[in-house]
């Protein structure tokens, strides 16, 4: 405490010689002003100390439960240390009486970091958790918001219930300056978790490590949003005249920055998306596949947020969920081109595009977005998909049995029966272990090769003798390998 207190009361410095205006006596009172700004008046040991040590238990007590309004929470606890503003109130009486009311509220703007020091730091809080990942952070960002400003709501009422003599003159600005100080520090984290550094990498990206992390940014943005959009209105509540004009203005520049952002990542996304060099390791649905649809499931879930982003542009979010469907399906198609295995790349098309499909079908928002042509436009490819396989891997081992020799009629089909069966046998080991996962499309794929496969072999094996047809493959035994295809 300074050497001016001995008690709760504080004596006046002004003596007879020391005249207002005087050197010394403005020495005195400015002592007095730095005084009034150290003293500590916010008992925050009821919650946690601001380092951020024993707040985290209190922090993730309220956050298992978000919809449980965090004044409410404080309303129970007293944050005053009424010894401390009885010395705080003593302090602007003399300066008050001594004609310094304007040094102590100059003193107490210039002051308001360390005003504001005591309170709740969320970069301290923040920075203990800075190696975690983005999404954890604006989760800790949005619990702190909801605790914070429910902590300054508590502090304004508290100040307000109660009669502080000469201080309730400088009350306003002393709440003032601890919120503008506090509120700036939550605008300014928000920013830097997600602008600074979340433009995506123009950057060829070539694994599928990259394409998680740089998708999610944009989820990052409208989340972050969507928390300042609700809670600035509560906060801009608890201020006044300038401090809340400066607070306004700054909000509205982080939400404005936020949705340039948003529409920013929107268009890298795409880029991202359409050169992305997949590794594909088997014909199921990849990996890749499953997370942008998520991501697009998850926007449209968001709609409402992105529209307030896009200025109320319904047609402008339609358009940017149709341009990253097709850049997926662009994706899909590019890298499909290099499996070598025939029927490889119409099998992989045919399960990553029915899984686009069924995820749209489950989606009814997404459904309207992407419309009733592109549903029906992407059942033809299943159709075709399941065409062109049959093509490409069952049309060269029917071909085993056309004549292409000299060979005497009696002895040629046993050389072609031969030719089918080793032909048969090497397209059943390789795509025996190819997956489809949905049963309907399995049965689908399957019949198409029955019906490619067992009404021409049934015709050449009516041409055997019953000796012959003892050592080939009965039409059992064809139709019962077939039915393991595809079960991965």
């Amino acid at each position: 405490m300074s050497p001016f207190f001995t008690g709760s009361s504080v004596p006046s410095p002004r003596s007879s010689d020391q005249p207002p205006g005087s050197r010394p006596y403005d020495i005195a009172m400015s002592a007095l002003a730095k005084e009034f700004c150290n003293l500590k008046i916010w008992r925050l040991d009821v919650v946690g100390s601001s380092n951020g040590a024993s707040f985290n238990g209190y922090l993730s007590a309220l956050s298992e439960d978000m919809s449980v309004r965090s004044d409410k929470a404080f309303s129970r606890m007293d944050f005053i240390d009424r010894k401390l503003l009885s010395i705080l109130s003593d302090i602007a009486g003399v300066m008050i009486e001594g004609g310094y009311g304007h040094m102590l509220r100059r003193a107490i703007d210039r002051n308001s970091a360390q005003l504001a020091s005591s309170i709740l730091d969320i970069n301290n809080i923040v920075g203990g958790h800075k190696e975690e990942s983005k999404e954890i952070l604006l989760k800790i960002w949005t619990t702190v918001m909801h605790i914070i400003v429910g902590f300054l709501s508590e502090m304004q009422r508290q100040l307000n219930g109660q009669d502080l003599g000469y201080f309730n003159r400088l009350k306003e600005d002393y709440f003032l300056a601890i919120a503008k100080q506090t509120v700036m520090k939550l605008l300014k984290a928000a920013g830097s978790i997600c602008i600074q550094g979340a433009s995506i990498d123009p950057v060829y990206k070539d694994t599928y490590s990259t394409l998680k992390p740089d998708l999610s940014k944009m989820l990052n943005v409208v989340m972050m949003y969507q928390a300042l959009n609700y809670g600035m209105p509560t906060i801009l509540a608890l201020l006044s005249g300038q401090t809340k004009e400066f607070i306004l203005a700054e909000g509205e520049g982080l939400i404005h920055r936020l949705s340039d952002m948003f529409v920013k990542l929107s268009v890298e996304q795409n880029y991202l998306v359409r050169s992305q060099c997949l590794d594909i390791s088997d014909t199921g649905v990849h990996r890749s596949t499953r997370h942008i649809m998520d991501h697009m499931r998850m926007l449209v879930q968001q709609k409402t947020t992105v529209y307030l982003m896009l200025k109320g542009d319904q047609k402008a979010f339609s358009e940017l969920v149709v341009q990253l469907i097709s850049s997926l399906e662009f994706m899909l198609d590019m890298n499909s081109r290099g499996l070598q295995l025939q029927g490889q790349q119409q099998m992989f098309l045919l399960n990553n595009v029915h899984f686009m499909l069924q995820e749209v079908k489950i989606d009814n928002d997404l459904g309207l977005i992407l419309g009733e042509g592109w549903l029906l436009q992407r059942h033809d490819q299943l159709n075709q998909f399941v065409t062109g396989y049959v093509d490409v891997s069952w049309t060269p081992v029917m071909s085993c049995f056309q004549r292409r020799t000299r060979v005497p009629e009696i002895l040629w089909p046993r050389q072609l029966f031969d030719k089918f069966t080793s032909s048969f046998e090497m397209a059943y080991r390789v795509q025996k272990t190819w997956k489809v996962t949905d049963p309907l499309i399995r049965h689908k794929v399957r019949e198409a090769i029955f019906q490619k496969v067992i009404p021409d072999y049934r015709i050449h094996m009516e041409n055997y003798s019953e000796k012959q047809k003892s050592e080939r493959y009965s039409i059992e035994q064809l139709e019962s390998q077939l039915q393991e295809l595809f079960e991965g």
